[in-house]
């Protein structure tokens, strides 16, 4: 059993790996049972985990075929739904969870809840599955394994329970750990762990019997206390939890911002209370973190729609700023002011620094409201000209400029933003007066260093597929964010999203996703100010103007955001949006930095669908690949499908057209196949379903309509310059299994028809007499180029026969060469084309233009041929050739014919001035001693030995070897069947330069042959 689970881990990918052995974890940790099921071997495995190896195993074989027997103690329902969730994880990698009752020994019913996940092997096959049972009456189920307390969903279920019990006198709690990712970073994951649970456990001895605590994901902690009879009560409490939580000790200040609410008996529900209290702990970081803040006390001066009061109301200047664009200032927790340098006056002061003003709000615009005279903003200018825009600047020791008569003496960091906001100078001030700001500053200088260091490593990380989803998880993680998406132009505008989210956000993000792909964000577009920035720290703020976003937003609990457009010159393609941002908050220009990343990364994702394209449709043919057909199963008739018509459509012999052409020759007629039934069945599902084999499904049409259609494309594919065969079904009872013998059956049967018909036809009209054929001149000599790849000249040809037939056109020796061998008369053919090789070649010759060498095959039936020297002698007296002008290919079967035999020949060719050739080396008789034992001076490599190079390494590997002792034996090295670029590019890099295939050319005529391929590279030497 073991060798058997090693083998399945070895052959699984990591992600599902991962799955496996967290759900190990997970059974471990609660002691429960695990379920493994293999494939291949029909057997299901049940056992606990002990030291993390499995013990107590049951082995259950024949497993599928006797699960009624091996579940009998279980319910019928519960049976099917095993059975059914089983089904559906062997059709395809995927995970389902679903419930069982099992009956125990005392007749009671136990509920189990399982999870299950098939792991694919390393051909995309589902080959094991593997679960884990848990007990759900046992509320462990229920709670946060770390913590000890309620996960978000018990959680949330518990609280609206206890709501509907007992009302809503209670309290209502969020916790949040203040820098809880520095932590982690700093001091490790143990110490975080350690961190969390000692929250965890203060907050349960706080509430004690009064309430129940959850922990809602990641550092945030709710709880709901009931019993608190007045303010009183609700003070002691908070006093008693903040001194519990001065206990927690580690090497850092422990610090956590808390937001509280209070029920007071109204009408509310879990989500209202989540969302005031999320907002009162918002508050408490923006307050600078380590306090408790409660809502009814924020709600009237903290969460409010900004007017352009905050403008000065008698100047005309401040309508060059939109309202959504003071509003993002407005939000922004730093001291935000805007200053129109032509008429040196304060334009915009936002919300922070009107509530820590010495001036009432009535003093702050009319003193904004005048020309300011100090020398404060100059100061500044001269120091962005001098590339420093930070200073420190104390009211106290300038208390006549105008930022110390709004702010007083606080003590500032001044910096002058370096772009242009429609022309007005933007100063950003961060409050250094007291300690908590001080701290809260230099927290955010840590994250801001430790997210730069992130970001850098990011976008150094090569690992293929993370693409910009590293980039979402770091702005995440800075934020401490619920999500963060990116929604970007797909098939049309802004309905494409990727987001990252919590797993307490898992509704939101939902809900996001839907509305992007729906395109229904169009109010949302509308809140982003000129500069392309959206900062909302209440969405209550924009409740009067976009009441519909308000409500979609709080219902998934969206309580704030910051966004940003992607912007690629002028147009617009794009948005970054953090969702619920608990750190950081009023930083856009982070995520500004990340934007530029993104959209280098979009492009990423352009070239990542194509591949994803390349995955499920046919580069040939375009067509859909069966791979795609087999992940639907059986649902593709299952939904509304009353009548299905099949065709199919078989090339005939395309695997020997591969072969001894090469795949170009083949793809080329594939396409012509594809190209007429997509144009016929135009609509319907067509799939390459076999390499020579097209499927077409034609769901809910009628027969009469079907065999319309059947009848154009048979008649369009007659007219092709290659054969095929066709067969095809209706039936108003979908089977497509039975279908698709039927039509195969159909093809078969009109395949062996033309078979029949083309070779009774060669056999009557060539070998009746192969001598009178070839008087008529029925036969050619057709020349394929070969081609030095360094210099692109060609350097020679290999000669090949063809037949002339009135009826079929051109056809190739795959269709009479087997028919000449039986007849033991392929010699004739051979010495043919050795005189039409001879005769061109003297041609060419003696009118004194330029000759490359052009090889002749023998075959093993001619080189046994009694009289063969005489005739090749005859021939090259007849032309008086010069020596190593034709070359002679025998091919590597003649390795079992007589070895004295064979070299007597070899040795009267070469004395005629032929150089010999190995064929077809590297095949089935394939053999370095043959070329030892007879004397070739040229070794060509076959075809098949090439046409899976650029994606085999094994294949690379044994022909880079091959190469290298063919050429140390001091013979020449040609290879054939190069189809592609790449295929070339290694035969140069394994040393074999001389090339013959489809990828310089398919075999021409001679004319061609001379004018294309010998007379322009003439130039070229």
């Amino acid at each position: 059993m073991e060798d058997k689970r090693n083998r399945g881990r070895r052959i699984t990918d990591r992600i599902t790996e991962a799955y496996y052995e967290l759900m190990k974890i997970v059974a471990e940790n609660n002691h429960e049972r695990m379920f493994e099921y293999y494939v291949e071997d029909d057997e299901a495995y049940i056992f606990k985990i002990v030291n993390s190896s499995p013990a107590q195993e049951t082995v259950y074989p024949v497993f599928k075929q006797n699960i009624d027997t091996y579940m009998s103690e279980c319910p019928a329902d519960s049976i099917e739904c095993f059975k059914k969730q089983l089904d559906k994880c062997l059709l395809r990698p995927m995970r389902t969870a679903f419930q069982l009752s099992f009956i125990s020994e005392d007749g009671k019913s136990k509920p189990v809840e399982m999870y299950m996940v098939s792991i694919p092997d390393l051909d995309k096959k589902v080959c094991m599955v593997v679960g884990v049972m848990f007990d759900i009456r046992d509320e462990k189920g229920l709670l946060d394994s770390l913590t000890g307390t309620y996960n978000h969903l018990a959680f949330e279920n518990k609280c609206t329970s206890l709501i509907r019990q007992k009302g809503t006198k209670l309290l209502f709690v969020m916790l949040d750990v203040d820098d809880f990712k520095i932590v982690n970073d700093t001091l490790g994951h143990n110490v975080g762990d350690r961190v969390l649970s000692q929250t965890g456990q203060v907050l349960k001895e706080a509430v004690g019997a009064n309430g129940i605590v959850g922990r809602l994901g990641g550092d945030e902690f709710a709880a709901i206390v009931f019993g608190l009879e007045d303010s009183d009560a609700v003070d002691e409490f908070c006093v008693k939890l903040s001194g519990r939580l001065k206990n927690i000790i580690f090497d850092m200040e422990y610090s956590a911002s808390i937001g509280m609410t209070t029920g007071d008996d109204r009408e509310l529900t879990f989500k209202d209370l989540y969302y005031e209290a999320d907002q009162a702990m918002y508050y408490s970081k923006r307050q600078g973190k380590n306090r408790i803040s409660f809502f009814n006390s924020i709600r009237k001066n903290d969460i409010t729609v900004p007017h352009n009061s905050c403008a000065p109301s008698n100047t005309d200047v401040s309508c060059r700023m939109s309202d959504m664009e003071i509003f993002s200032y407005d939000e922004m927790p730093d001291y935000i002011l805007a200053v129109d340098e032509e008429s040196r006056r304060i334009v915009f002061v936002n919300k922070a620094i009107r509530n820590s003003s010495v001036m009432t709000a009535s003093q702050i615009n009319e003193f904004i409201s005048k020309p300011f005279e100090d020398g404060f903003i100059d100061l500044f200018l001269r120091k962005k000209e001098q590339g420093n825009r930070v200073s420190v600047f104390s009211g106290k020791d300038h208390p006549d400029n105008i930022v110390a008569k709004l702010l007083g003496e606080k003590k500032l960091i001044i910096k002058l933003n370096h772009k242009d906001y429609n022309g007005y100078r933007l100063l950003k001030m961060i409050d250094l007066s007291d300690e908590s700001k001080l701290n809260a500053v230099m927290r955010r200088i840590i994250s801001y260093r430790s997210f730069m260091q992130n970001f850098i490593d990011a976008v150094n990380d090569t690992t293929e597929g993370l693409g910009y989803r590293n980039y979402l998880r770091l702005l995440r993680e800075f934020y401490n964010a619920d999500c963060v998406a990116v929604i970007y132009n797909g098939e049309s505008a802004w309905d494409t999203i990727e987001e990252i989210h919590i797993p307490s956000a898992k509704i939101m993000a939902k809900v996001v996703n839907e509305s992007v792909s729906r395109g229904a964000i169009t109010d949302f577009l509308a809140l982003f100010n000129d500069a392309g920035r959206v900062f909302i720290s209440d969405i209550q703020s924009i409740e009067g103007e976009y009441r519909d976003l308000f409500k979609r937003m709080a219902d998934v609990r969206i309580w704030s955001t910051s966004a940003v457009l992607l912007n690629k010159g002028e147009q617009c393609f794009g948005a970054i949006v953090v969702m619920n941002p608990r750190a950081n908050s009023g930083s856009l220009d982070l995520i500004e930095m990340i934007g530029i990343s993104i959209s280098n990364s979009l492009f990423y994702e352009k070239a990542r669908a194509e591949y994803e394209y390349r995955l499920n449709f046919d580069q040939v043919t375009g067509l859909r690949k069966r791979e795609t057909f087999n992940n639907l199963g059986e649902s593709y008739v299952e939904y509304d499908c009353s009548f299905m018509g099949v065709f199919a459509s078989d090339i005939i012999r395309l695997s020997d057209i591969n072969d001894k052409f090469g795949y170009m020759a083949g793809n080329a007629r594939l396409r012509m196949v594809a190209d007429v039934i997509r144009g016929v069945f135009t609509g319907y599902d067509i799939y390459r379903y076999e390499q020579d084999e097209i499927v077409v499904f034609c769901k809910d049409i009628d027969k009469k309509s079907f065999m319309g259609l059947v009848r154009i494309v048979r008649e369009s594919l007659d007219d092709l310059d290659v054969s095929v065969s066709t067969g095809f079904s209706w039936t108003d009872k979908p089977d497509i299994a039975r279908q698709l013998s039927e039509v195969r059956l159909m093809y078969d049967i009109e395949k062996d028809a033309k078979l029949k018909s083309l070779d009774s036809i060669m056999r009557n009209k060539v070998f009746k007499d192969v001598v009178s054929e070839i008087e008529k001149g029925s036969f050619m000599v057709y020349y394929q180029p070969k081609v030095d790849s360094r210099t692109g000249i060609t350097v020679g040809a290999e000669a090949l026969i063809r037949f002339f037939d009135e009826a079929h056109g051109v056809v190739g020796p795959i269709h009479f060469i087997e028919i000449l061998e039986e007849n033991r008369c392929s010699h004739l053919i051979d010495l043919f084309i050795l005189d039409e090789v001879c005769k061109a070649q003297k041609l060419r010759c003696i009118s004194d233009r330029r000759v490359v060498p052009v090889s002749v095959n023998f075959s093993k039936n001619t080189l046994e041929y009694a009289d063969l020297l005489d005739q090749v002698k005859e021939i090259m007296n007849r032309y008086d050739l010069p020596e190593g002008l034709v070359q002679i290919e025998i091919t590597e079967s003649v390795g079992d014919m007589d070895i004295v035999l064979i070299n007597n020949i070899a040795q009267s060719l070469i004395s005629m001035g032929f150089r010999l050739s190995m064929d077809d080396f590297g095949t089935k008789y394939s053999n370095l001693e043959m070329l030892f034992k007879f004397p070739f001076s040229i070794a060509k490599i076959d075809r098949s030995l090439v046409k899976n190079l650029e994606s085999n390494e094994k294949s690379r590997i044994m022909l880079k070897h091959l190469i290298s002792m063919i050429m140390e034996l001091g013979i020449e090295c040609v290879a054939e069947g190069a189809e592609n670029e790449e295929q070339v590019r290694l035969l140069q890099q394994f040393g074999c330069n001389i090339i013959q295939g489809y990828f310089y050319s398919k075999p021409v005529t001679l004319d061609v042959f001379t004018s294309e391929f010998v007379e322009k590279t003439r130039n070229q030497l």
